[in-house]
């Protein structure tokens, strides 16, 4: 199944990559700066550890090595935006970008550092836990929690940090988005045979009702507050790019329901194959990675 467990990564890496590109071409000419499409796939690659930390509460457990991978990439994915953002402000080319710029050029140092030092953390977890010091269970909370600061941090600079009560909004919406997509990616790269995802399945899907629920009234306050109710919708490239991210999240329900009353049910009898369940879950998580990207690139759009 490593075959096809590569295929939805593919997949959704593609995703992302569409996503941020939505973002260009609706909002042009005040389209996402160049770090956004490595900012989309360290928005997936968190999300997906914060997934991976919380695989307990749909009774699973991860891989330390699965965490480890991840952590790298969230860790990697966050030090190159950060040279790319310095590039951008200082107006100039990513190579002569040197460390001493990257100390002292950066906007806000806080995201990038807690997403680094996170990173590093997770690492020490996956390396504790492969060595028999921690093991899954409760423990991988810890990861997580790490990740979920990092979600926060990034999440509530820029356009959200410019209200006193718009950052708790979208907070807790960057936080549903990421249990959902994170946790159905965690369950493809860790959940094995028929028996596991009958297990696992019925209480994502359970626990995902009140997330999605969360993520839209989260996300319809936001937008609203953002740039509140009128032609601005479609008038602005920031509108634009906001319709289509309802768009595709709307699709992504659909997919989720459908999948609820196909996939789920053949799945708790224990009737979908292990190929067919991945199958499936690559289907939503290629919606909600495309999701992921348009929020990656409208993070960097102007309002």
């Amino acid at each position: 199944m490593t075959k096809h467990r590569g295929l939805v990564a593919g997949a959704s890496a593609l995703t992302v990559l569409a996503g941020v590109a939505v973002v260009w071409i609706l909002a042009r000419p005040d389209g996402p700066e160049p770090s956004a499409w490595v900012d989309a796939f360290a928005l997936a690659a968190v999300s997906t550890l914060f997934g991976l930390g919380m695989l307990a509460l749909v009774d699973a457990e991860p891989a330390p090595g699965t965490v480890a991978v991840v952590a790298a990439l969230w860790g990697a994915t966050s030090l190159i935006s950060a040279w790319l953002q310095v590039a951008e402000r200082a107006g100039a080319g990513p190579l002569d970008v040197g460390l001493r710029d990257m100390a002292t050029g950066v906007e806000s140092g806080l995201p990038v550092i807690v997403c680094v030092l996170g990173a590093l953390a997770v690492l020490g977890w996956s390396y504790a836990a492969a060595s028999g010091a921690r093991s899954g269970g409760v423990n991988a909370y810890v990861v997580g929690a790490i990740a979920a600061v990092g979600i926060l941090v990034s999440s509530v600079t820029g356009h959200a940090g410019q209200s006193s009560w718009v950052p708790l909004v979208v907070g807790v919406h960057a936080i549903a988005a990421a249990w959902w997509v994170g946790t159905l990616a965690a369950l493809v790269l860790t959940v094995r045979g028929r028996g596991g995802w009958a297990r696992s399945l019925p209480v994502f899907s359970e626990r995902a009702i009140v997330v999605v629920g969360v993520l839209t009234v989260t996300g319809v306050i936001a937008g609203v507050a953002q740039i509140g109710i009128g032609s601005q919708w479609w008038d602005t490239g920031y509108g634009r790019v906001l319709v289509a991210k309802v768009v595709a999240l709307g699709c992504a329900v659909a997919v989720a329901w459908w999948h609820r009353t196909t996939w789920l049910a053949k799945a708790r009898r224990h009737g979908a194959s292990e190929k067919d369940s991945i199958r499936h879950a690559g289907y939503e998580l290629a919606l909600l990675t495309l999701v992921l990207g348009l929020a990656a690139g409208l993070a960097a759009t102007g309002v």
